[in-house]
């Protein structure tokens, strides 16, 4: 049997950050049926849809960079897969295209997230400040949950602020983690930490996903 591998890029915004990825996966196979693209199904005693999700975002993040991977068994003009899925995603949810995949999810070594934290205007500045002093530490060490429990990890080597700025009480940044299955930062990590540092969190949050990287900052393909 005919199998071609596509890879789907969506974003995942709005009220859609708090569906789970196993209602992320729910949503984007019951999209796939309903759409009438010529999808693979596994063999055997009980077939279901194949898909695989490359670096899945965590629940209360919004994404503009999420991937799927689908396999179809007859060719077809992938500028299509998109706009057919598109007719049967709930809000939230936007295919922005599809493609050949080119790179192995095991490739992902950093994500780029862009954090808006809101404060009262008299705290912004001050909160600016304690930011630059807390990215002035050699070591920014974090209690991290594994398999085989907690650990003290120094996550200062595997994050980087590529922008910070502040206006109206609002302090946005833009950071790059490391990501993927040698090192997954989740963002929450370094911002607790820095609410520690400073000894106030913000009023709000919004984190948003906005690339994900190989280790030479590629963007995943």
């Amino acid at each position: 049997m005919l199998m071609i591998p596509v890879r789907v890029f969506f974003s995942k915004t709005g009220r859609a950050k708090y569906t789970s990825h196993l209602d992320t996966m729910r949503t984007m196979s019951r999209a796939l049926k309903r759409s009438g693209l010529p999808v693979w199904y596994t063999q055997g005693f009980n077939p279901h849809l194949y898909s695989t999700f490359s670096l899945p975002i965590a629940l209360g993040y919004e994404s503009e960079c999420e991937s799927m991977d689908i396999r179809l068994v007859r060719e077809m003009d992938l500028s299509e897969v998109a706009d057919k899925l598109n007719r049967s995603l709930p809000p939230g949810f936007k295919a922005t295209r599809a493609a050949a995949p080119v790179m192995e999810p095991s490739a992902i070594a950093w994500a780029d997230y862009r954090v808006t934290l809101r404060y009262l205007d008299a705290e912004n500045t001050r909160m600016r400040h304690k930011l630059e002093d807390f990215l002035r530490q050699p070591a920014i060490e974090v209690q991290k949950r594994t398999k085989k429990g907690e650990k003290t990890l120094d996550i200062r080597p595997l994050v980087q602020l590529l922008e910070a700025g502040s206006e109206s009480g609002v302090l946005e940044l833009t950071l790059r983690l490391a990501s993927g299955n040698a090192q997954n930062i989740n963002p929450t990590l370094f911002l607790k930490a820095f609410y520690d540092f400073a000894d106030k969190e913000p009023d709000g949050v919004r984190i948003i996903r906005t690339g994900i990287y190989n280790k030479d900052l590629q963007i995943f393909l």
